[in-house]
């Protein structure tokens, strides 16, 4: 233990010799270590990170095969080949008669508004099931958590449990609010408890505020009550297996129940034939997926860009690895008289590698933690960025253990592959040359290692700049694709009265309050409202029928179904095409009218104008007469295809529970949009001060919100191609200078013979210009193969976009000629007498 603590020592006096060299030794490290560490944090806890549960390992995720006819309320996560959303009857039938399971949980998300203290507010909740928490193995931090008990009556059991960080948050973590009444959707709860503090949700990517039993989503969800619908699909299922049972046993196990169950709702299909039954029973499956780390509808939108981005820190770090043994071998060229004296002495290479190894491996534990010290600022500020939900965001900012290893094991990987460039160098060291030379030259092998790490680093610079550049692009081409919907001065916000405790019959009154309201403010040219909002990422989409068309057995019959308010065509700016516009006389008590858009009225009618007058209605019904087609527009987000859509007047959709009772409000102005934003919200609460209004914001706003993923993915991508740059620019320079100091002597030779410095100045350029082909010849066809990869990210781009590789290749060359400047500046001042003295 003696020598290696000598050896620990002797580094830390070596590096208070070259404070400059170790602190930029350090920030180098930093930069690649904290970056991959805050970009492997947030994929941990995407991908990776099991629930904070009892043996989360015991967890399946319930799904099926086979054809699924009736209504589903999706927040994706489904796939062609497994379907993840279950009615509530099946939920009990599996629960009741499945005998793998130690439990079967459901759990659904919704939207509330949830009151206190005269204060209301939109919240997210989960809907569960009586045995959620204790099928989990979750405790309660405060009182206690749902029980099987408080799921038996439907609408009687009005308890809730609130989520640790929001009891926190909107409580101040005050035990006194146990048995307190709260409002949700204006009907009173008693809060019963509160979750423990490391459990969000079965439901990764949302933070629901509260837990409410099964039993109560009459309350929750008002506008579509389908609790004991057989055809309404919208919970999923995890289930603990008994211990000893594996999955694969415990789906031969299940699978004759869900068969008997699938059979039994056959018999309910109003389409009975050979192909239905295939489709429904031939091909249906019961298939059990690792729970571990829950359900979540966002995980397969994120892998791709957390792991490309990972891809892109992960070069980062090896430039950074790169640059870091440069730095090393230079240093190491000016301390070849130690090493040579050491050697002289007796040390051996063992000893010799140590010291090496242990400098190095120090270097890159102190940069290291500083790159860890900053990661979960870094984590913190991606996570708003990606998730947009403020303090609702579903990364944390602390660093698991896990992470902390990963950073760890990063960390001392690139310090050994570091350490092992001045370690080779000094391997089999020429003593007498070396001492002949007084160490002030290097090997020829070392500056061919430290060219190759430059051409190494230039080519890692493209990579990472092309990846940028075809990010950027990405997001340039979605802002500037056409909608169908003119954005400009147009603002938007969500109300729902039944969060405010209001009927069906008030909510449509409150509704036409606010319309009214707001369409008298000055500057305010129209105002209108849908059920389904647009451009974020939301949709309402069902089977409609077209009179006198038989749809084939298996067709696609699926459209848009939004509600929507006189002029609000004219208020998005989406043109009519033919007909006319809803009017405030179709109303419930005159005939049923609809709207549709192009792509519908050509697929059915051939033009627009041959749609009129036909009928068209909602499933097997056809009861609405199209009296206007307008031009298509796109509804989910910007790089969404046009789909068929069939408007319905909101006056004319009734009040009964299965109408929808948010609606998306929208203000065309004439002044700046954020200037009427204020004023819109205060006519609001003047008009009625127990609406709540949720996101009140510019459209332009919510479309950039819809391409969040993309935008921080472009943002990452610059990043890391700008830092990248600069690491191999700093690295070019490094070289060079070191190359031209040790030309000295043939630099003056050159110019007492008579050469110009401006031949000099191109004699360093060629070399950084050979350096820079040379990389390039082998970036270019990586790059190309990076766009293929990249392809299923892109919109509108190609994976070999000439304009993103010519600006990629001129950044590069511009820096890399930048950085020779400066060597090459200095090599025309040499001062030939001087420069003959030397050596």
């Amino acid at each position: 233990m003696h020598p290696l603590m000598q050896d620990l020592r002797y580094s830390l006096r070596q590096l208070r010799r070259a404070p400059g060299f170790a602190l930029a030794v350090m920030l180098t490290l930093a930069v690649g270590v904290g970056a991959n560490t805050a970009i492997f944090s947030l994929l941990y806890q995407a991908l990776l990170r099991s629930l904070p549960v009892q043996n989360p390992e015991q967890l399946v995720q319930l799904r099926f095969s086979g054809s699924a006819p009736g209504h589903t309320h999706s927040e994706g996560g489904d796939t062609p080949e497994a379907k993840a959303y279950f009615s509530y009857p099946i939920y009990r039938d599996l629960r009741d008669q499945c005998a793998a399971f130690n439990g079967l949980i459901a759990f659904a998300s919704a939207q509330i508004g949830l009151g206190w203290n005269n204060h209301s507010e939109p919240v997210p909740a989960e809907i569960v099931s009586g045995n959620y928490f204790s099928v989990l193995g979750v405790r309660a931090a405060v009182g206690r958590l749902l029980a099987p008990g408080d799921d038996t009556l439907k609408d009687g059991n009005p308890v809730v449990v609130l989520s640790y960080n929001y009891w926190v948050r909107s409580f101040g973590g005050d035990r006194a609010v146990l048995n307190q009444t709260v409002t949700i959707n204006g009907h009173p709860f008693t809060v019963v408890g509160v979750a423990s503090s490391g459990f969000v949700s079965a439901l990764w990517g949302t933070t629901p505020d509260v837990f409410v039993p099964m039993s109560m989503k009459h309350e929750i969800t008002p506008a579509w009550d389908d609790l004991n619908d057989r055809r309404g699909q919208w919970l999923n299922i995890i289930g603990r297996l008994k211990p000893g049972v594996n999955r694969t046993q415990a789906e031969a196990s299940v699978n004759p129940v869900w068969f008997a169950i699938r059979s039994e709702e056959f018999k309910e299909l109003k389409t009975q034939s050979p192909r239905t039954r295939e489709a429904f029973l031939g091909k249906t499956r019961l298939m059990l997926f690792d729970g571990a780390k829950g359900f979540s509808p966002l995980r397969g939108d994120v892998r791709s860009p957390l792991l490309v981005v990972m891809g892109m820190v992960v070069l980062v770090l090896t430039m950074a690895c790169v640059n870091t043994a440069s730095l090393l071998l230079v240093r190491a060229a000016g301390r070849s008289g130690e090493f040579s004296m050491r050697y002289a002495l007796g040390a051996s290479r063992g000893r010799v590698l140590l010291q090496l190894l242990l400098e190095g491996v120090l270097l890159g534990f102190l940069g290291g933690a500083v790159g860890v010290l900053f990661a979960p600022d870094v984590v913190r500020v991606l996570s708003v960025w990606i998730s947009g939900n403020g303090p609702r965001t579903p990364f944390s900012a602390s660093l698991d253990p896990m992470v902390l290893a990963f950073a760890a094991g990063a960390t001392l990987l690139v310090s050994i592959l570091f350490s092992l460039a001045p370690a080779a160098q000094f391997w089999q060291p020429d003593l007498l040359e070396t001492m002949r030379r007084h160490g002030s030259t290097s090997s020829v092998g070392s500056l061919l290692f430290r060219r190759t790490c430059v051409t190494l680093q230039i080519g890692l610079s493209l990579l990472l700049l092309v990846g940028a550049g075809l990010f950027v692009r990405t997001i340039q081409n979605l802002r500037l694709v056409d909608t169908g919907i003119r954005l400009d001065h147009l603002v938007t916000f969500g109300m729902n009265p039944q969060f405010s405790g209001y009927s069906a019959a008030e909510a449509a009154a409150a509704r036409k309050r606010v319309l009214d309201a707001i369409g008298a403010l000055p500057g305010v040219r129209s105002v209108a409202a849908t059920s389904d909002p647009e451009l974020a990422d939301d949709n309402t989409s069902g089977d409609f029928s077209v009179a006198g068309y038989v749809a084939k057995e298996d067709e696609d019959m699926s459209a848009e179904l939004p509600f929507v308010t006189p002029g609000y065509f004219s208020t998005l700016g989406i043109p009519l095409l033919a007909g006319r516009e809803f009017a405030e006389g179709d109303s419930a008590a005159t005939q049923p009218v609809a709207i549709v858009n192009e792509a519908l009225a050509r697929q059915f009618f051939g033009s627009a104008q041959n749609a009129l007058g036909h009928y068209i209605g909602f499933k097997n019904k056809t009861g609405e007469r199209i009296v206007g087609v307008v031009m298509n527009s796109r509804h989910n987000s910007p790089r969404d295809p046009f789909r068929r859509t069939f408007f319905r007047p909101a006056l004319q959709m009734g009040n009964d529970a299965g109408s929808p009772g948010g609606f998306a409000f929208y203000v065309r102005t004439a002044a700046p949009p954020e200037a009427a934003m204020s004023a819109v919200q205060k006519t609001i609460q003047e008009t009625d001060s127990k609406l709540v209004v949720n996101r009140l914001r510019t459209m332009e706003d919510q479309v950039d919100d819809t391409l969040t993923t993309q935008r921080v993915i472009a943002l990452l991508a610059s990043s890391f191609g700008v830092i990248a740059t600069l690491l191999a620019a700093i690295g070019l320079y490094g070289v060079l200078a070191f190359v031209t100091a040790q030309r000295t002597r043939e630099i003056g030779v050159r110019l007492a013979l008579g050469a110009q410095p401006s031949a000099i100045a191109r004699l360093v350029l060629r070399e950084v210009l050979v350096l820079v082909v040379i990389g390039l010849t082998f970036a270019i066809p990586a790059s190309l193969a990076l766009g293929q990869v990249l392809r299923s990210q892109l919109f509108n781009v190609s994976p070999g976009d000439v304009i993103t590789y010519a600006g990629a290749i001129i950044g590069v060359t511009s820096v890399a000629m930048l950085a020779a400047a400066l060597p090459a500046y200095r090599a025309t001042t040499v001062d030939p007498m001087q420069a003959l003295r030397t050596d």
